[in-house]
């Protein structure tokens, strides 16, 4: 330990003493200390935030995760019911189960809607300003993760992601998002659905969190925040807490043998927790973390956090990375790469090899800066800016595509930045319709997807290309003015998929009227292949059938048509 005042808290965290103050104040100094400046106006007193404080420890080999957890609100109005989000159990009903609850020390029943959710009915009442500590015994059991994750197999998925790895066990990673149950946002008196099985799992109210963790010596717990020690408990076990204030979650990670590298970059420390030992590789990570952060910072304003962490993790269902507020991960087949790519795919033609090889090794490199990129971008949009992942996708994710073109165009031109766009953006939608797969709305909710390769080409592929045609129609410096305005604006709020439109209209009234009727042709209809182009691969089989004509023969052709698939998400 470093002080002892943490040593103290890990101490009473046990306890989970019903109001304790301190704790906000601790979770609070993960922020930089200008930002309760910018916050307070929107959220209010920010240790009035949600509190929510955790004791858990994971027994690996097990895969099983007990504890405790505790929930200090503050009524914003009267409040009959509690609602909690288990979102693991969406995917995996009956992961976490919670039991013997309590409100304000008296014992309480607790009901469950659906397998995601936990309702919880306060008699009497809290009436606006009053608060309660709700309490929990907390029980999980991890699943394993998909063998097919971690290589470029796991891009051969043509249904439903599930969690994408996000609540999974592997050898030597556990990954445990989802495990802090939380309240869900409403919108129009309706709760935010729990997760489709598409998509990302959820988001929520800005709170405040206090969380240990106790695990075998050999596993390293990682989490967002303030990291505030490691304490040996003197059983082969070390105990790990960490504090985290005004924000969206708090995600949980154990990783075996991890190495650690750090980077300096302005306010914030730039940390990466890797299961590599290639000391260059995690010096490039961290370079890279830190010139995407450093650009949006300038370009779009402070970013929260004294600390922004990326982790390698065991990812499934094509995954590249996720976004947590202050962490993303990324999927350690991007982080170490693959010494023979063809090989994870079943390939083993010369011809194909010789055709694809230099395409697939530079698509791996730049497949790993762009990842980290977007998921970086993520801490503006989805984290800081807020909106419903599963309701409108398109309301951050087409966003944060854009802005990691934007960041690739700032560093080395737009030539780089169009090169992307082809072959990450276009590519992503012209192969999903070379397989025969539809044009459609983008705007939806992720359960009107019917696969994560639909997803992907109209959320990830199509539906970013919108803001090309917003930027040129406005120009550079006017898209840039309103970026920076979407950020500032919203900044612990919550948007909706009109809410940049419309603000970019209203600061430039001219042209209003073609950014809303953009913004329709893009996300509301389907005109992909007269916006994007087709690609047809068919085409490309059909050069070398002829006696002597020069091009491919079938058997090649049969091993490009796979090595296409898998490379794009097919």
């Amino acid at each position: 330990m470093k002080s002892p005042f943490p040593l103290a808290l890990l101490l009473a965290l046990p306890c989970l003493a019903a109001d304790a103050p301190p704790e906000a104040q601790l979770a609070l100094s993960a922020l930089k200390p200008t930002e309760r400046a910018r916050l307070e106006p929107v959220l209010g007193d920010a240790t009035l935030l949600p509190l929510y404080r955790g004791d858990f420890t994971v027994d690996p080999l097990k895969r099983l995760v007990t504890g405790r957890v505790s929930l200090t609100l503050t009524a914003k109005g009267p409040l009959s019911d509690v609602y909690l989000r288990c979102t693991p159990n969406a995917n995996h009903p009956g992961a976490v189960t919670l039991s013997k609850a309590k409100v304000s020390g008296g014992t309480v029943a607790l009901s469950q809607p659906d397998p995601s959710l936990y309702q919880l009915k306060l008699d009497p009442p809290l009436n606006k300003g009053e608060q309660a500590t709700l309490e929990f015994e907390l029980k999980a059991k991890v699943p394993t993760l998909p063998r097919d994750s971690g290589g470029l197999s796991a891009l051969q998925n043509d249904g439903p992601g599930g969690d994408y790895g996000a609540f999974s066990s592997s050898e030597d990673v556990i990954s445990l998002v989802g495990l802090m149950p939380m309240i869900p946002p409403e919108r129009h008196g309706q709760l935010f659905e729990g997760p489709s099985g598409i998509g990302d799992l959820g988001s929520f109210e800005p709170s405040n969190f206090v969380v240990s963790v106790t695990a075998p010596s050999a596993f390293r717990v990682v989490s967002s925040g303030l990291a505030m020690g490691e304490v040996p408990t003197g059983n082969g076990t070390v105990r790990f807490a960490f504090a985290l204030g005004a924000a969206r979650e708090l995600p949980l990670f154990l990783l075996k043998h991890a190495k650690v590298s750090t980077r300096r970059v302005g306010e914030v420390d730039i940390e990466a927790v890797l299961l590599t030992t290639n000391e260059k590789q995690a010096a490039q990570v961290t370079e890279h973390a830190g010139k995407a952060l450093s650009m949006l910072e300038e370009k779009l304003g402070p970013y929260p956090f004294k600390t922004l962490r990326v982790v390698e993790m065991r990812l499934a269902g094509g995954a590249g990375g996720m976004e947590f507020p202050g962490l993303v991960t990324v999927s350690s087949s991007l982080i170490s790469g693959d010494a023979d790519p063809f090989a994870a795919l079943g390939l083993g033609g010369d011809q194909v090899k010789a055709m694809l090889g230099p395409m697939v090794r530079q698509l791996l490199k730049q497949s790993l800066e762009f990842t980290i990129d977007h998921e970086v971008a993520h801490q503006y949009t989805a984290m800081l800016v807020g909106s419903d992942p599963i309701a409108e996708p398109v309301a951050d994710e087409p966003l944060t595509q854009h802005l990691a073109l934007l960041l690739l165009e700032w560093r080395q031109g737009k030539a780089a930045a169009d090169q992307m766009r082809e072959s990450q953006l276009k590519a992503a939608y012209q192969v999903h319709r070379m397989l025969g797969g539809e044009d459609g709305k983008a705007n939806r909710p992720t359960h009107e997807f019917g696969s994560t390769r639909e997803y992907a080409a109209l959320i990830y592929g199509k539906a970013p290309l919108l803001f090309d045609e917003q930027r040129k129609l406005v120009g550079d410096e006017a898209w840039l003015r309103g970026l920076k305005s979407y950020v500032e604006g919203n900044r612990y709020r919550w948007v909706t998929s009109h809410t940049l439109t419309d603000l970019v209209g209203k600061q430039n009234a001219a042209q209003a009227k073609k950014l809303e009727a953009l913004r329709v042709r893009w996300w509301n209809e389907a005109h992909g292949d007269e916006d994007l182009g087709t690609f047809d691969l068919e085409a490309l089989g059909k050069v070398g059938t002829g006696p002597g004509a020069p091009g491919i023969d079938a058997q090649t052709f049969k091993d490009l048509e796979r090595a296409m698939k898998a490379l794009t998400g097919e």
